[in-house]
């Protein structure tokens, strides 16, 4: 039975630091660089000015691996900016040409907007210590600002256009090509209708979803699952407000406004199982939750944030079930993890991202009734020299590869972010003033007894503020599998003895500090669940969990 190789790469978010922005930027070494400032990076929730050379290395590792056909699967770009596409598409094209690839890509939340686009503002390092705006939008230009459209985000079909190469349209060395509506690749025949929640607005979009044949056998699924909901009374489709942004509403905005993608997925699952045909899916966003947070703990400790807000409901597996989908891969939430349904009908692998910790994209080798995947880490990619020098002069002391530099970026993001917005003051003011033995105490141990217990010596945990090994469970989170490799064994083995001993998802973080701190150990067990599982081997769930050593999985029954 014929097997395919495909690559998928999820949230690259190319921002080429070479691109012209019509900004002076700042020179190095003869080059003129467009760089967000180490300030901006140090804590942010993903990279910007090394997105280009992690998508290179990605493109290079997958052609010495002689596989020849790359998904991506959405937010490609930073932002949509009319540059940075343009400089994408060089890479794209580069790649195809000089290694025989061919690419195909789908839509994610960060490259385009609506029917008309929006504005992009950003700053971009001018000299030591100074950062000078860059926008589309005269309205918002501040004085010295650059106004220029090549930092303008499109909407559909214009920014799609210019990435018509890579799969949007019919290319003549095609086997077959459809869309939704059929094999017209039109914008124009590709157009639905999304309605406001009141009925009060109609606004004409189109779907961007295609189903290609690009060698005998292989069918790629893509679909846009990108949703602009009109709002109620705004009219004037050409103002960014005039909808609901796709970032929050995922599938489950889907089923309500798109629901002629089921019908198509439906009959296509059915033909390529008459058919015999290697059926891959994706979209950019997952269709099961890759944390399996299975007790809602997410919004009991930290209310309605985005990864509640962003996180499937049941509804889209019975519907996906249904219309006969038994794998998908999505990315948008950055997480390493593969997630079945109850029922283990249908799998979805949540790809990491490119421009965030942990970077990585997976490789899918599949054949009708098979699937295997196999993640790909760049936490080996070295630093870009002029990147570092222009870090160095803000004070980053040494120059660090992309996972060193993403590692350190998350862990300053959870403690200097997370832990200040998200954890209620009195968690943690308690939170920072404990080591792992002084908790222990606090829920009712002998800090010395449980580290005998675990084989460990009391000043291991003494010497372990706690605040150390709740940055760890959150990489643990994002990371899963790949979190071995960042994290040293000592602090896996602090992270699973706490967890173990005092995790409790019934615990009510209302109650006080202990109890939060023990629903926070109980995500983590399931964390370190997921971290402990095989990810290079996919099989439905028992449970909503995955043993250590699954065999393959039929993807068709």
């Amino acid at each position: 039975m014929a097997a395919f190789a495909v690559a998928v790469l999820a949230d690259v978010h190319f921002h080429d630091p070479q691109g012209d922005f019509g900004c002076a930027g700042v020179e190095v070494d003869g080059t003129r660089l467009a760089l967000r400032s180490w300030a901006d990076t140090r804590v942010a929730a993903r990279a910007f000015n090394e997105t280009a050379g992690a998508l290179r290395a990605a493109l290079d590792k997958i052609a010495a691996a002689g596989v020849r056909h790359v998904v991506l699967a959405g937010d490609y770009s930073d932002d949509g900016q009319a540059e940075n596409i343009r400089r994408l598409i060089d890479v794209l094209t580069e790649y195809e040409a000089r290694h025989g690839l061919r690419l195909y890509a789908l839509p994610g939340n960060h490259d385009l907007y609506g029917p008309h686009g929006k504005h992009v503002s950003t700053r971009f390092v001018s000299s030591l210590g100074q950062t000078q705006m860059v926008t589309s939008d005269p309205d918002l230009a501040e004085a010295g600002a650059v106004v220029t459209d090549a930092m303008r985000c499109g909407g559909q079909p214009a920014a799609l256009l210019p990435m018509a190469r890579f799969g949007f349209f019919r290319q003549t060395e095609d086997l077959h090509w459809e869309s939704p509506f059929g094999p017209d690749d039109r914008p124009e025949a590709r157009m639905y209708d999304a309605v406001s929640a009141d009925g009060s607005v109609t606004q004409r979009l189109m779907d961007a979803s295609y189903l290609v044949e690009p060698e005998a056998g292989l069918w790629l699924l893509m679909l846009d699952a990108n949703v602009f909901e009109p709002r109620n009374g705004r009219h004037d489709a050409t103002r960014k407000k005039a909808f609901i942004g796709p970032s929050d509403a995922g599938w489950n905005a889907l089923l309500r406004m798109k629901p002629f993608l089921l019908t198509w997925i439906a009959d296509v699952t059915a033909r390529a199982k008459a058919l015999g045909k290697t059926l891959i899916t994706a979209s950019h966003y997952p269709v099961l939750d890759p944390f399996q947070d299975g007790t809602g703990s997410e919004q009991t400790l930290f209310g309605g944030t985005a990864i509640v807000r962003r996180t499937p409901g049941p509804e889209v597996a019975r519907a996906l079930t249904a219309a006969g989908l038994r794998w998908h891969l999505g990315g948008h939430m950055h997480v390493n993890s593969t997630t079945s349904s109850p029922d283990g009908a249908l799998t979805d692998l949540s790809l990491p991202a490119l421009a965030a910790f942990p970077p990585a994209f997976k490789i899918i080798r599949a054949s009708a009734d098979r699937l295997q995947a196999e993640t790909i880490s760049l936490g080996d990619v070295p630093p870009d020299p002029g990147i570092a020098a222009v870090y160095h002069t803000e004070a980053q002391a040494e120059p660090l590869g992309l996972g060193a530099l993403l590692l350190a970026q998350r862990r300053a993001n959870v403690a200097e972010r997370r832990l200040l917005h998200d954890w209620p003051a009195e968690v943690r003011a308690v939170l920072m003033g404990l080591d792992v033995a002084g908790f222990v105490a606090l829920a009712g141990g002998d800090a010395r007894e449980f580290a005998m217990r675990h084989g460990m010596e009391l000043a291991q945990i003494a010497t372990c503020p706690l605040a150390e090994v709740i940055v760890d469970a959150y990489l643990i989170k994002v990371a899963g599998p790949l979190a071995k490799r960042w994290i040293d064994e000592d602090r896996l083995s602090i992270c699973r003895v706490l967890a173990a001993d005092f995790g409790d998802e019934t615990a009510d973080p209302a109650l006080g500090p202990q109890p939060y701190l023990r629903r926070f150990l109980s995500v983590l067990q399931v964390s370190l669940r997921r971290m402990d599982a095989d990810d290079t081997a996919i099989i439905p769930a028992a449970e909503g969990s995955l043993p250590a050593r699954p065999p393959e999985y039929p993807t068709a029954d």
